[in-house]
């Protein structure tokens, strides 16, 4: 360039730049200050004295329009992309700058200030800057272009560290970056100027307390001479042993991500012993590492080693053995890097002391030693474990060289001495028992370790099991296990001594403290052999007293994490889930403790205690009696087994099964009759006795296999008589019962022998309250019951009750039984104390159905059936399986009119009390209801099927009440519609029997007109069985007897002179027959029924002027009751015998008429039947007949049968068994005709299958099989 040229472009430079840098835009300001600097293409033209910036302040200029873009830029990005889908703000900010970062020239720049810069301050802060943004730069960098970046920051905070320039964040790279081993690998020299230029850091209050303390590994610094050297003394205040952990706590809550600071505070921690806190510090250590690694893309292994074994050393203490397993995976893998890592070989070395390994922790500690020879805690644990392995004297020999290396007086010396001198004594305890009273052996070393640390709680320990053991100073062991206790909750011996006395005087509020606080111990300390789960077995058995039975499971199953094996444990949580209705779960328990200890009696008890609340009685009784072989006088198994024996007969009464009922209810009186030779004060063994007694009571049809004299032996033996005379001026019950007892009737035997036995059961708890009101309801009910003696006591005994109760009440007058029964008794005495008693009931129960029941009985006695049928209603919803409600619901629909819903709720009732058998009351109306309904059908074919039920529930009453003569009755009369005549004459002849001595006794014509109508049901059941002479007999007896009686019997007569007319028929005495026949005719006022019966015998006579007589009897029967259609279609059947097609056809016509008719529904079978014949006999085609029945009855299966058999066509056949089978309640006969009507072999042996005493059902067989 010419010089001249050079002048004019210096001229327009000289103008350009200052108008750009006061008018420009930033960009042209930036291309501007770009122009002026060295690298630029015109630098060279420029006059060296007329430039107008310096390079250094060109490119700071410069450095701040690009940081100022920069900054717009980022803000700019990270606000558009974050609302995008899925977006971050974190995952925005690290991607926008990854992108302005990587292209941005700010990092030169700042290099090219430091380089052109002659202003220390300026270079100063550029490098803080630059630093800055290259630390931000590697924050947000991809894992792989990171090694380049860090190289840069490190070379730049190592500079600044270097030149000691106080930028904070290049010594926290320099410091937190390194990886080193231990922390004695620091340089010291960088800690201590980071706390010289920064002493209000975090960091370096951490530091400056760390670096003077007892657990520093440098060199403390002599202050004097400094002091002196520096001409002053310092300004930065001393910090006290005791404001250590202090500082380092408070400098780590401002520095929250130091490595270093995680380190020194974790391995203070360690020092005092506080594992919980330094387990929690150790695990934010490896965080702040984590974080370290993946901002600077180091790997930091070593100080990740060194934390976690930090981490894993504060694990084998805290809640020992619990993370054992987490410490030694730690430990391992860090063994596997470093193999001769001495706190990773120490570490697993105690886990396994702990654990009792002790050859294999003596391997690692071996091995540790060779690492670090003059480590004194190393040698002392490998000699304790020579002492585990029975080596003694290697041990001793070790413990007491170690002893003379101790020479520091620092806590933790003291305290290492204080361990070795215990252990020597424990080494001399444990090798030489019968020197243990020697004070200058074991002894002497205990005392001299608590000379050395007052607060060695080991020491304290050993001293109290010589005390307690040895010398037998109870009061001094007992002081020294509460010092133990007190300077260390992990001393599980002396916790465990300590719970065991408390336990001892029932203190369960000082065992719960004790087991709670040894539990909550970080670091537990127990006798080798023995486990660390016995606290939460306290736990559990507190929590277990005082019924929090969810916190005793809870207990329990955190003791056997710790001990699986633990047979009380297992034995525990049974007895917790057993207690808490988990029943399954308490077998399971108890289950896995008897395979640990197969010998273990209270195992079996507690199972058997189980299954008994599983209602499995003979399961449980089994088990009792095996703990009985091994332990005999065993009160509380032999006691329970007499309670399961009682519960195990109330079972079978409720379930039906009387005979097992009787069985087990005398078991348990035998087993009773051993206990009250040992026991005889025991409440429970008298409530057992009243119980077993009463059983009998509700299975009278067993009264004869009733002990008596076992009874009255149990309640004579051990007896002041007098204690019998309780209420005896009331019910006169007492001492001169049991002296006759052998006189009294079976039944008073049982239900005065239960009275006197909860007599017995008042005296026997007398000193518990809750039992003394439950034995006055025991005896209040024993009253009530014992209303079934004898009437004339019937007002004694019911006083007696009132009174019980009352007595109950007065004791425990929240208990709704006691109300309740209260107003049971009283129902009949005082309507208002009776309603009284039972609402008293409800407010204490509402959702009892049974005092619900209870109340609506009382309304209905009293002939409220509103509010009866209102509480019965309240019942049913408390409990819809209540039978009784629905049986008093049914008496309330009986008592107002509506016996069309009656027998719905009595069958219900009956259904539902499968699991209260023991009920009359159900029984009683659902048969006798269901007998009402089915004379009320006028119905003799009833089906088998609908007689079951009603039969079961008589058969089942007359087992109850075996002398109770209307349900004797009732079972025979169901016997005889099911056609069992033989078993309803030998019940209708006990109740003949039971009749007529109560006649001769009392003379009542009530009686006489029962015995009648007895005797007339028997002669019916006689002329059932063919046994003619004695149906005439049963048949005239009933009518002599009831001449005399009024109207209401005259259907009982018409019963007996019927059967004795049928009866002498059939002895062909016929003219007798019709006498009984005409008598019956005016008896029954010519009933249409009996007129046919007469006709028909008139008939068989035989003679011409009969068989005229029986057809004008007809025909006057038919004129006065048209509708009869038993006299029109034997009016027809005579006509077609005499060959007389008037009468024939006539009779057709009729029956044609009203066979479609709803009365004639359950006869229209018979009447399809005759019409067919009749039509055969007129000469007809009957199969017309059948399709007509077809026609107006389409779902009759026998319409259908019949047209099969006139047709023999399948078709039909098939439809009659579809409609058989199609019905909801099926009918045998209809059923098997249709299948016979089949005509296929498999179809017939189906039919017999379902009945085979059909003899028609063979016959077609045979006929099919021959076809």
């Amino acid at each position: 360039m010419q010089k001249e040229d050079q002048t004019r472009f210096t001229a327009l430079i000289h103008k350009a730049l200052p108008f750009v840098e006061a008018r420009g835009t930033r960009g042209q300001q930036k291309k501007a200050l770009e122009l002026q600097l060295p690298e630029s293409p015109i630098y060279e033209y420029i006059e060296p004295s007329l430039v107008i910036l310096k390079p250094d302040i060109a490119y700071q200029k410069l450095a701040e329009i690009v940081e100022a873009e920069e900054k717009e830029l980022i803000n700019s990005q990270i606000a558009s992309r974050k609302s995008r889908l899925g977006a971050t703000e974190r995952s925005v900010t690290v991607q926008v700058k990854q992108e302005v970062w990587k292209k941005s020239p700010l990092q030169d720049l700042y290099t090219k200030i430091i380089n052109w810069t002659k202003d220390d301050q300026i270079r100063r802060d550029t490098e803080a800057k630059q630093l800055k943004l290259g630390y931000g730069y590697l924050e947000v960098l991809g894992a792989a272009e990171k090694p380049a970046q860090r190289q840069k920051v490190l070379e730049w905070a190592r500079g600044i560290v270097i030149l000691k320039i106080p930028y904070e964040l290049a010594w926290k790279i320099e410091i937190e970056w390194q990886d080193v081993d231990t922390i004695g690998d620091y340089d010291v020299t960088v800690l201590r100027n980071y706390v010289d230029l920064f002493p209000n850091s975090g960091l370096a209050m951490i530091l400056r307390a760390y670096l003077d303390s007892e657990i520093s590994p440098f060199p403390a610094v002599e202050t004097e001479e400094e002091e002196q050297d520096e001409g002053g003394v310092s300004l930065i205040q001393e910090i006290g042993p005791d404001e250590r952990l202090d500082f380092i706590i408070d400098g780590l809550d401002r520095e929250k991500s130091s490595v270093l600071g995680h380190r020194i505070l974790g391995e203070y921690y360690l020092l005092l012993s506080e594992y919980e806190n330094a387990v929690d510090t150790c695990r934010r250590g490896l965080t702040a590492v984590a974080k370290q690694t993946q901002i600077s893309g180091l790997k930091l292994q070593r100080t990740a080693d060194a934390v976690n074994v930090l981490l894993a050393t504060a694990l084998v203490h805290y809640q020992a053995p619990r993370h054992h397993k987490e410490a030694t995976a730690s430990f391992q893998d860090i063994l596997t890097r470093n193999p001769k890592n001495t706190g990773a070989l120490i570490g697993l070395g105690l886990i396994l002391e702990d654990q009792g390994d002790f050859a294999q922790a003596s391997g690692f500690l071996q091995q540790a030693l060779v690492s670090d020879p003059e480590n004194l805690k190393v040698i002392s644990e490998a000699a304790w474990c020579e002492i585990q392995q029975g080596h003694y004297d290697i041990g001793i020999g070790q413990l007491q060289s170690c002893l003379g290396q101790i020479t520091g007086v620092d806590p933790q010396s003291r305290d290492l001495k204080a361990q070795v001198l215990w252990r020597i004594g424990v080494a001399l305890w444990d090798s030489e028992p019968e020197k243990r009273n020697d004070r200058d052996g074991a002894y002497y070393n205990f005392m001299q370790a608590l000379r050395s640390n007052p607060n060695f709680a080991p020491a304290f320990t050993s001293l109290g099991i010589y005390y307690a053991d040895i010398a037998g100073d109870i009061e001094r062991a007992n002081k020294c296990f509460q010092k133990a206790f007190e300077l260390s909750s992990g001393e599980y011996e002396a916790a465990e001594r300590l719970a065991r006395n408390f336990a001892d005087t029932r203190d369960w509020e000082l065992v719960e403290i004790v087991a709670r606080r040894a539990a909550d111990a970080d670091k537990k300390r127990t006798t080798v052999g023995k486990t660390a789960s016995w606290p939460q077995v306290a736990l559990g058995v507190v929590e277990l007293n005082n019924l929090n039975f969810p916190l005793a499971i809870q207990a329990f199953q955190t003791a056997l994490r710790t001990s699986p094996k633990d047979v009380h444990s297992w034995i525990g949580l049974g007895e917790a889930y057993s207690n808490s209705g988990r029943y399954i779960a308490a077998i399971k328990a108890f289950k896995q403790a008897k395979s640990l200890d197969p010998d273990n009696w209270f195992i079996t008890y507690m199972l058997a205690n189980v299954d008994r609340e599983l209602g499995d009685f003979d399961v449980a009784c089994e088990q009792y009696r095996e703990v009985l072989e091994q332990r005999p006088d065993e009160f509380g198994a032999v006691m329970a087994l007499a309670e399961t024996l009682v519960a195990a007969a109330f079972s079978n009464l409720n379930t039906g099964l009387y005979g097992r009922a009787a069985t087990a209810a005398k078991e348990a009186l035998q087993v009773t009759k051993q206990i009250v030779k040992t026991n005889s004060a025991a409440f429970n063994l008298w409530k057992a006795v009243g119980d077993a007694c009463s059983v009998f009571s509700w299975v009278q049809g067993l009264l004869d296999e009733f002990p008596a004299d076992d009874v009255a032996e149990i309640l004579s033996t051990d007896i002041d008589t007098n204690e019998f005379n309780i209420l005896s001026d009331i019910e006169s019950v007492g001492a001169s019962t049991l002296e006759n007892f052998g006189e009294l009737p079976v039944l008073e035997k049982c239900l005065l022998g239960s009275v006197l036995a909860y007599k017995r059961g008042i005296y026997a708890s007398a000193e518990d309250r809750h039992a003394h009101a439950v034995a006055w309801y025991n005896l209040g009910t024993a009253e009530y019951r014992a209303l079934l003696c004898p009437a004339d006591r019937k007002t004694k005994y019911r006083k007696a009750a009132i009174t019980c109760f009352k007595r109950a009440i007065k004791l425990e007058p929240g208990n709704s039984d006691f109300w309740s029964a209260l107003g049971v008794a009283t129902s009949d005495v005082n309507a208002k104390v009776a309603q009284h008693a039972l609402v008293r009931a409800l407010h204490i129960n509402e959702k009892s159905a049974r005092i619900w029941t209870n109340l609506g009985t009382l309304y209905m006695l009293h002939e409220d059936y509103q509010l009866a049928n209102e509480a019965f209603t309240r019942g049913q919803s408390a409990d819809p399986d209540y039978s009784h409600a629905w049986v008093g619901q049914g008496l309330v629909a009986l008592a107002t009119g509506q016996t069309d819903e009656a027998p719905g709720l009595f069958e219900h009732a009956f259904q539902l009390s499968a699991s209260e058998s023991y009920s009359t009351l159900v029984k009683t109306q659902f048969a006798s209801t269901t007998f009402d309904v089915l004379l009320q059908q006028h119905r003799t074919d009833s089906s088998l099927t609908s007689l079951l039920s009603p039969m079961f529930a008589a058969h089942q009453l007359i087992q109850q009440k075996a002398a109770d003569p209307i349900s004797l009755r009732l079972a025979a009369l169901y016997e005889e519609r099911a056609g069992d005549f033989e078993a309803a004459v030998g019940k209708l002849t006990i109740v003949c029997d039971i009749l007529e001595a109560k006649y001769e006794e009392s003379e009542a014509p009530e009686d006489l007109g029962m015995y009648a109508q007895a005797c007339a049901d028997r002669a019916r059941c006689y002329l059932g069985m063919k046994d003619y002479d004695n149906a005439v007999e049963s048949a005239v007896l009933s009518v002599d007897l009831s001449q005399d009686l009024g109207a209401e019997h005259e259907k009982s007569r018409l019963s007996a002179h019927l059967t004795a007319g049928l009866a002498y028929y059939f002895l062909g005495r016929v003219d007798e027959s019709l006498d009984m026949f005409k008598m019956a005719l005016v008896e029954s006022g010519e009933d249409p029924d009996v007129v046919v019966v007469l006709a028909q015998v008139l008939w068989a006579k035989g003679g011409e002027e009969e068989r005229d007589v029986a057809m004008q009897q007809l025909m006057g029967s038919i004129e006065k009751h048209p509708e009869h259609l038993k006299s029109t279609m034997l009016l027809g059947v005579i006509g077609a015998m005499r060959g007389d097609e008037d009468v024939v056809e006539s009779v057709v016509e009729d029956l044609e008429g009203v066979r479609g008719d709803e009365g004639v529904k359950e006869e229209v079978k018979r009447v399809n039947g005759l019409l067919v014949a009749l039509g055969k006999v007129l000469g007809k085609d009957t199969s017309s007949k059948n399709t007509d029945a077809i026609f107006l009855n389409p779902g009759s299966s026998a319409a259908w049968k019949a047209l099969a058999d006139t047709t023999e066509e399948r078709f039909p056949a098939g439809m009659a068994l579809d409609l058989a089978t199609g019905k909801t309640a099926l009918d045998m006969e209809e059923l098997c005709e249709a299948l016979e009507a089949v005509g296929t072999v498999d179809c017939d042996q189906m039919s017999l299958v379902i009945a085979p005493w059909r003899a028609e059902g063979w016959k077609r067989l045979v006929g099919d099989v021959a076809a």
